[in-house]
């Protein structure tokens, strides 16, 4: 699966008519814009579905019929509330873009990994840890209980992490700084990586992103240009990653980004916060452009500096749904 900037804005004008056409809950929205193929020439005046509508349950946000479908993901939320659904036919999009993602955007290698997660049987219904599962292939052999730490009952098998040599250890946030409350500090050997992602706000616990990095960074004797944050969601089959140094969270070619004036809708000014969207052409069978509830400074056409969730937005994310399982 691969992109480009040169020819991003034609298939996305592509997908743009396909999705217009199949979807009929989309097209609704569009028509109801005075946006429709004809007059839409531009990808950035493809319009962004809000998140929330994945929550509508009698409204399917797909381009395919109900009897096609095979499969579905859930957001992250509490027992109470209504969890967005994003359906699939099959997942041959969505493992080329995380297995694409990951290759394009040159993120390190995976030995030795060790998942602050449970396995796919005991989460079918979550993105992340499907991208975990389609991640562990590339492994060294280690025995499979000591590479999965969350059990099928929710609890965190701290115990059973014994890296030895350099580790890649990938889990979310709130596991990763459950796993610091409950054991002593360990230092990983050189050539080691940390793979984290979701929030804490609204958790148990509530951290900034730096304070986040540098619990994890200490408790591990990590460089914390050695964390590698993930930004997803459900409603996204490709995600985001800042690694090393970088300020910005960059997408694989496929992908691109705008940030709005939150007041206006139209484009925010150069440095400028905005509301985040994103179009995702790895979203071929359900909206390809997403509004987030996330805040951010655009940095490029496929690169942003995430300044958090919008204060009135509900909490979510996949460290929620950590939460909710290790409770």
């Amino acid at each position: 699966m691969r992109g480009g900037d040169g020819d991003f804005a034609a298939v996305a004008l592509e997908v743009f008519r396909y999705q217009f056409g199949a979807n009929l809950a989309y097209r609704n929205y569009c028509e109801s814009l005075g946006k429709i193929p004809e007059s839409v020439s531009s990808w950035w005046d493809i319009p962004a579905v809000p998140t929330d509508v994945f929550k509508l349950s009698d409204t399917a946000m797909r381009c395919f019929p109900e009897a096609e479908v095979k499969g579905f993901f859930l957001t992250s939320g509490t027992t109470r509330e209504v969890k967005g659904k994003h359906e699939y036919r099959d997942l041959e999009l969505y493992e080329a873009a995380v297995k694409g993602g990951w290759r394009e955007l040159g993120l390190p290698e995976i030995s030795k990994p060790w998942f602050f997660s449970q396995r796919v049987k005991d989460a079918p219904h979550s993105s992340l840890v499907r991208m975990f599962d389609l991640l562990a292939p590339i492994k060294s052999g280690l025995d499979k209980d000591g590479e999965w730490l969350i059990d099928d009952d929710g609890n965190l098998l701290s115990e059973k992490f014994l890296p030895q040599g350099a580790a890649a250890v990938l889990g979310t946030s709130l596991a990763l700084l459950r796993f610091c409350e409950e054991t002593e500090p360990v230092k990983l050997l050189d050539g080691s990586w940390i793979f984290e992602t979701g929030g804490s706000k609204g958790l148990l616990k509530s951290h900034t992103p730096a304070e986040v990095r540098q619990r994890i960074s200490d408790h591990f004797s990590l460089l914390e240009s050695r964390i590698l944050n993930e930004y997803g969601m459900t409603e996204l089959f490709s995600q985001f990653y800042k690694w090393g140094n970088a300020e910005a969270h960059q997408g694989p070619p496929w992908t691109a980004i705008r940030v709005v004036d939150v007041f206006s809708g139209n484009p925010a000014a150069g440095g400028e916060v905005g509301y985040l969207e994103i179009i995702d052409l790895a979203n071929l069978d359900s909206i390809s452009a997403i509004r987030t509830q996330d805040l951010a400074i655009a940095t490029g056409e496929r690169s942003f500096i995430l300044i958090g969730r919008d204060p009135s937005a509900v909490a979510r994310g996949c460290s929620r749904g950590v939460d909710a399982v290790l409770s």
